[in-house]
């Protein structure tokens, strides 16, 4: 895995990871825990949009137990659908789309979810990210779920200069080896959650800092690769004493 000028070695960020987040041999099929199926990986990571993932596991957790796949999904009263998925915020579009999206399911692919890129972005709600995640943690075909935290984390250790998650899925999949795929989103996204946060990374107890164009480049004094990477200056004393004025009565 190459940036400009410089080379990273996957294992070792892979490696350090794991070990950070004891998390064990990332060589180890990752699956969410509560996905029994590619159908509740799909519908869970429609629902994951937007919010947290405790909110997403307990929604998820409540609409499988009724609605397990496709077929039952797909005639369940919209009603019951909203109230499930509640806890994920934007119930209502969400609802409607895991529902379509059931729908779609069983109309054209008998209720089975399609092993293809190609197939699972004709499904309504469904994009590379989502496409993505079905392949890895529902079929353990090799693919490259890109959210905003392997977006940013991409970014910042210097392996890709890309505008979007989108860009950064093809830089991932052109410059890094194939075997490496699928750790690369759960253990980057757990990495984004808690360390390399989008304000206020906590560079200082990073295991990748040695490693990181961002971390490398703070440390010796020199402006990150990103400059909203850049740590933000304290205001200065005028602007700390200046008295706020209030607006007189009318």
């Amino acid at each position: 895995m190459t940036g400009r000028g410089r080379a990273l070695d996957v294992e070792v960020v892979l490696d350090r990871l794991s070990a950070f987040y004891e998390r064990g041999d990332w060589r180890v099929p990752y699956l969410r825990d509560h996905a029994e199926s590619p159908f509740q990986v799909l519908i869970g990571t429609i629902l994951s949009q937007r919010t947290k993932d405790a909110n997403t596991d307990r929604a998820a957790l409540a609409l499988f137990r009724e609605f397990p796949d496709a077929a039952s999904l797909a005639a369940a009263p919209l009603e019951r659908v909203e109230r499930l998925v509640r806890p994920t915020g934007f119930y209502r579009v969400k609802a409607r789309a895991v529902r379509a999206c059931a729908q779609e399911l069983l109309e054209r692919f008998g209720g089975e979810v399609p092993r293809s890129m190609e197939a699972l972005l004709s499904l309504p709600s469904v994009g590379p990210k989502t496409a993505n995640c079905v392949l890895v943690f529902g079929f353990g075909i090799p693919g490259v779920p890109v959210d905003t935290h392997v977006h940013r984390i991409a970014n910042r250790l210097g392996i890709a200069r890309t505008r979007s998650p989108e860009e950064t899925e093809a830089a991932l999949r052109r410059r890094v080896p194939e075997r490496y795929w699928a750790p690369l989103n759960p253990l980057l996204v757990q990495h984004g959650q808690n360390v390399c946060r989008p304000r206020g990374p906590r560079c200082g107890a990073c295991p990748l800092e040695d490693l990181c164009a961002t971390g490398v480049a703070l440390a010796r004094g020199r402006p990150p690769p990103r400059p909203e990477d850049a740590p933000r200056r304290p205001p200065g004393p005028a602007a700390r004493a200046a008295p706020r004025r209030r607006s007189r009565a009318r």
